[in-house]
């Protein structure tokens, strides 16, 4: 079944041109060997005007994409609209993956049926891990504060290509973003002080996370014990009807342990609305930083 990853086919040709291993997930393959000695010819023919490899291919309804090594090209099928940077990551893994566990086969430059079979358990692994890390972060709300994790970034720079697929995949833009990230901001304020959409902010935190080089916390809001001096301090300062009666039903919920989302869900008040009411009390508010559990490592470090 397709799932997040929107991947219908993963296939492996060799570096002569043979198809050595193939895995859909459908009962229909549109991958096959007539299409993969296209495919071969035209990786040749980017080669002949000095390209480094072909990145993808456009359709209609799918696309493919590549990615290239001295001893196999490995390519997914997908559907329009895929998750294209987290998919060259995962096709990273999965041809680092591959060369490692099978590089006596490739050097003796014959293949036959079944050599290659036993990597199937390997890349179903590797496709459920990136589809929980997808929606793991699919739930996260503008009201996460990433937090460089500096040992990770560092590692990931020296052993991987980082930086140059950041920059490829998102510019300077990914460099401002990081460069902004101090473990204090939301995405929302990122947003804000970047004067960038937060759309952009997200896919950006959303590709640094499955990197492994962030850590995610939850801003959980926290009232104090005292009801008769904060009733006072909500007199005093005058909130407007509807933001009192808010307040009065969020603060029981504000125990430093439930998120704003969570808030949000249980009084089924926009998230964004209940964060804007709590910033008009000021420091009667406290914020504990909660971090998300299930934020993936670094697993290229880990090959």
């Amino acid at each position: 079944m397709v799932g997040r990853l929107k991947v219908h086919e993963f296939m492996i040709i060799s570096s002569g041109g043979v198809p050595v291993f193939h895995y859909a997930l459908s009962e229909s393959k549109r991958l096959d060997e007539l299409l993969s000695g296209f495919l071969t010819a035209i990786t040749s023919f980017a080669s002949e005007f000095g390209e480094r490899s072909v990145q993808s291919l456009s359709f209609e309804d799918s696309e493919i994409l590549y990615e290239q090594t001295e001893d196999a090209i490995f390519i997914f099928l997908v559907e329009n609209q895929a998750p294209e940077r987290i998919l060259r990551i995962v096709l990273q893994e999965l041809s680092i993956k591959f060369i490692k566990q099978y590089e006596h086969e490739l050097s003796l430059n014959v293949a036959y049926d079944d050599m290659f079979t036993d990597f199937t358990s390997i890349v179903k692994e590797v496709f459920d891990y990136y589809e929980g890390v997808l929606i793991l972060i699919s739930k996260l709300s503008s009201y996460v504060v990433p937090e460089k994790d500096e040992n990770a970034l560092q590692q990931v720079t020296e052993q991987a290509p980082f930086l140059d697929e950041f920059h490829r995949a998102f510019g300077n833009e990914g460099i401002r973003v990081l460069e902004t990230i101090n473990g204090k901001k939301t995405i929302e304020q990122l947003s804000v002080d970047l004067s960038m959409e937060e759309t952009k902010v997200r896919e950006i935190i959303e590709y640094l996370t499955i990197w492994g080089v962030l850590r995610i916390s939850q801003l959980c809001p926290k009232f104090g014990a005292d009801n008769e001096r904060f009733d006072a301090f909500l007199d005093l300062i005058g909130l407007p009807s509807k933001d009192y009666q808010l307040l009065k039903k969020a603060r029981p919920l504000c125990t430093g342990t439930r998120s704003i989302t969570e808030i949000s869900e249980r009084l089924n008040v926009p998230a964004d609305r209940i964060y804007e009411v709590l910033m008009k009390v000021g420091d009667e508010v406290k914020w504990n930083m909660v971090e998300v559990i299930g934020m993936p490592p670094s697993r290229l470090l880990a090959i």
